[in-house]
């Protein structure tokens, strides 16, 4: 199935077909200014046969699916420094007992992550049985526009990915050291030494620390001795990159426990 975005120039069929596309890089998010003082940052994430339905290829629990799939999404938006205020899920489940269990897991990480408040709301599959477990979400968070973090990366500064890239049952639960927690995460984004911070995601380390140096106008010198996979997946961004002053590196060796590694240097 195909979608228009709704733009300006929707109802006008020969404007909207011949409007170019963006072919700047791009982030995972869409801002949307509503007023002077605020910005939403919309960002959203999706999940297919990962769950414990018959023709899941990845065999966890429900509530792990919905947990990790919020991640993703959230993470995309709190590192612009938004805050999320809603979240909708999309679930190609049955309530009971699958889509239930899914809402368990994302209202399990919105307390983990420090916003058990915001408000829930979303759909689930109830006209057909359904053999695998698949899942959409969106998370929107606001920001004033003069605290939005991107774009804001510096010559001279570390790019430094956050944690370990893994996928599907690389991944140990409940806990996996290796990864980047969200309390880790919050940590390195509130450090006012870390400008850029980027979820990484299936395009892999390499793919995000380009998009970063690209949209702030740098270049990158990687790291010759670089031990990390940079071109594979990190699943539901179990890493991130960021874009940080040596000071800050320190510090937060010092403060976090996800592993810390410099990839390239910002020129």
């Amino acid at each position: 199935m195909t979608t228009k975005a709704a733009t300006a120039n929707e109802g006008n069929d020969s404007l909207a077909h011949t409007a170019p596309r963006p072919s700047t890089p791009r982030r995972d998010f869409t801002l949307l200014p509503v007023s002077p003082e605020n910005t939403l940052v919309i960002a959203c994430d999706s999940c297919g046969g990962v769950g414990d339905k018959p023709e899941d290829l990845v065999p966890v629990s429900p509530e792990i699916t919905g947990k990790f799939t919020c991640r993703v999404a959230a993470m995309e938006v709190m590192s612009t420094g938004a805050i999320p205020c809603l979240v909708i899920d999309t679930l190609a489940v049955e309530w009971e007992p699958t889509g239930r269990r899914i809402m368990a897991g994302i209202e399990a990480f919105l307390e983990e992550a420090g916003i058990p408040l915001v408000p829930l709301n979303g759909s689930t599959e109830e006209n057909f049985p359904m053999k695998q477990t698949g899942m959409g979400i969106t998370v929107i968070g606001q920001v004033p526009p003069q605290e939005l973090r991107s774009g804001i990366a510096a010559p001279g500064q570390l790019l430094v990915a956050a944690g370990i890239p893994k996928v599907g049952k690389e991944i140990q639960h409940p806990v996996d050291p290796e990864i980047l927690s969200i309390q880790d995460f919050i940590t390195i984004r509130r450090h006012p030494g870390v400008a850029d911070l980027i979820p990484v995601g299936s395009k892999g380390i390499q793919a995000e620390a380009r998009l970063l140096a690209a949209l702030n106008g740098l270049s990158l010198e990687w790291q010759a001795d670089c031990p990390l996979p940079l071109a594979k997946t990190a699943g539901p961004a179990t890493c991130a990159v960021a874009a940080m002053t040596p000071e800050a590196l320190a510090a937060l060796r010092e403060t976090i426990t996800t592993p810390l590694t410099v990839i390239a240097a910002l020129t």
